[in-house]
């Protein structure tokens, strides 16, 4: 039998791998709760959610920790205001994304999904609008692994010039919006600063 200190850091250690399973949201008004120690109250306007959904974050997270410290795999369970904060934070950040990809130049709709996998949707948008042979050079390199060499022998080209093409395309998919979790830590370390 672990000694009183051994299970008080095996415990601790459940706890800290539980927080990091919980949902990205979920997780982040829990900390911003039990750690920053802002009030409900606090948390929405930081988030510019609901103080229900605030409510129904930090019950689903106790919930979830509970099962998870208990050895169960828990489920997220249907909340009506958790799932309207969701989804009108995923619209305010996909805004963001098509403002930030305006203002480098990119026209083009960006073909959002109910994947929640927002980034690949602005990463697909960038390499569409990158020029053909720079996107072409960016596919061979980095789907088909074909060095610079093998690059430049496939489309009868310079090895130079495909290093110039893979160098734009790198800063082209450099200048990308920030995901969906920076940009909510930025918004909340924002809203913090401003509060203060």
């Amino acid at each position: 039998m672990p000694s009183a200190p051994e299970h008080h850091t095996e415990r601790l250690v459940a706890y800290r791998a539980a927080v990091d399973r919980l949902p990205f949201l979920t997780r982040v008004v829990f900390l911003l709760h039990r750690v920053d120690d802002l009030s409900y109250t606090e948390i929405g306007d930081c988030l510019a959610i609901s103080i229900d959904a605030v409510e129904g974050f930090i019950a689903e997270a106790l919930l979830m920790l509970y099962l998870m410290l208990e050895g169960e795999m828990p489920r997220r369970r249907e909340n009506a205001h958790v799932a309207a904060a969701e989804a009108d934070l995923r619209q305010r950040y996909r805004a963001y994304c098509e403002n930030a990809l305006r203002a480098s130049g990119i026209a083009a709709p960006i073909a959002w999904d109910d994947s929640d996998d927002d980034r690949q949707a602005v990463l697909l948008a960038i390499v569409t609008a990158m020029p053909s042979a720079v996107r072409n050079t960016l596919l061979l390199n980095r789907l088909d692994h074909l060095t610079y060499a093998e690059i430049a022998r496939l489309t009868d080209s310079y090895e130079w010039i495909i290093r110039r093409r893979m160098l734009r395309a790198i800063r082209l998919l450099a200048r990308a919006p920030e995901t969906f979790e920076q940009w909510l830590l930025d918004q909340t370390a924002r809203q913090e600063r401003a509060r203060r």
